[in-house]
């Protein structure tokens, strides 16, 4: 890719702020090449651009992060929070550059006479699924269980196919941001809050706790799918007894799930499909028969029920502050008038 030659290899590990600028520059080639060439679908189409453009950064970063893991004496929580810290910093200050980036296109672009509602549509299509209640204690359970299955999909295509997991993050980033942006924008219009800026000001800060905490969720995630794509590809002779052990758990699964929903109740059907995919998970450990990368495959599936209980109390922060905020309220209800 002639883009990613532009930039030394370690680019991103030098400062963080050039990963930044990365993704405010890669984020708005994105949007500006899926408009021109695919203008119904250019809101989605601009999410993979930018996630097939910084790929190629991520994938050589990951790669460094296996091959720390594999080279320590032994596997702690201390070691591997050094090993893959860089990573985790990187993939953070991307996310927050894409998030930005489509914030400030989304708040900007209607001003200047664009339709924000074709551009970015299928991020703004969430926007009826963020609404009023959404938001109430109520369906907090309910919220989680569904996005359950983004975070999910998140770790394994990560697993699967390595820095895969990296269209879910820009996914996410690209459509709080659009969300945002188009809030503040249209509430400003109606005119039942603020002044357009203070509407968005207003957003960002209220919101920004539960957006590091959930974002973060799916960067630990993707990271610890990744490390342990690495390593399954950096152990050859596992692939194949890898690959079978996949498939029969998956198999597996589908079965458990079609029995615990016509068995149990939906809730604990849903729950038990949380246990019985963590449990399975877990089994593919014993595809290793060298200590090392079994352990180092188990240390990453802890990362991610890190990433579970990061982002259960992102929901948590997500539902009592968006609840309470009258700030926040106040914009929200105005912006849907």
């Amino acid at each position: 890719m002639v883009l990613e030659h532009l930039f030394p290899e370690d680019w991103l590990e030098r400062k963080l702020r050039y990963a930044f600028i990365l993704a405010v520059v890669y984020s708005t080639i994105a949007i500006v090449v899926a408009r021109l060439l695919f203008a119904a679908n250019s809101g989605i189409v601009s999410v993979v651009f930018v996630s097939l453009l910084l790929i190629p950064y991520m994938d050589k970063l990951l790669a460094k992060d296996e091959r720390a893991e594999l080279g320590e004496r032994s596997v702690t929580f201390s070691h591997f929070w050094r090993d893959n810290k860089r990573a985790i910093s990187v993939y953070l200050v991307l996310f927050f550059g894409i998030y930005l980036t489509y914030t400030v296109y989304s708040f900007l672009l209607p001003q200047l006479g664009f339709d924000v509602g074709s551009v970015f549509r299928e991020q703004l299509a969430l926007e009826l699924n963020l609404r009023g209640a959404a938001f109430s204690g109520g369906t907090f359970l309910a919220i989680f269980l569904n996005n359950w299955w983004v975070l999910l999909a998140c770790f394994v295509l990560a697993l699967i196919a390595g820095d895969g997991a990296l269209f879910f993050v820009a996914w996410n980033a690209s459509s709080w941001g659009t969300i945002f942006g188009f809030r503040a924008l249209e509430a400003a219009i109606h005119g039942g809050a603020y002044g357009a800026l203070p509407n968005l000001l207003i957003i960002l800060v209220i919101t920004l706790p539960h957006v590091v905490l959930e974002g973060g969720a799916y960067i630990l995630a993707a990271i610890a799918g990744g490390v342990l794509s690495d390593d399954v590809i950096s152990k050859r002779s596992a692939m194949g007894k890898f690959i079978y052990y996949l498939l029969s758990a998956t198999l597996l699964f589908l079965i458990f799930l079609y029995l615990f929903h016509a068995v149990f109740s939906p809730l604990v059907a849903r729950l038990l499909d949380i246990g019985g995919i963590l449990l399975l998970l877990y089994a593919l450990s014993y595809v290793f028969d060298d200590k090392r990368h079994e352990e180092i495959f188990r240390y990453n599936y802890w990362l991610f029920l890190v990433a579970i209980a990061l982002f259960l109390l992102g929901a948590i922060v997500e539902t009592f502050v968006v609840g309470n905020s009258g700030l926040l309220q106040q914009v929200y209800w105005a912006a849907i008038v």
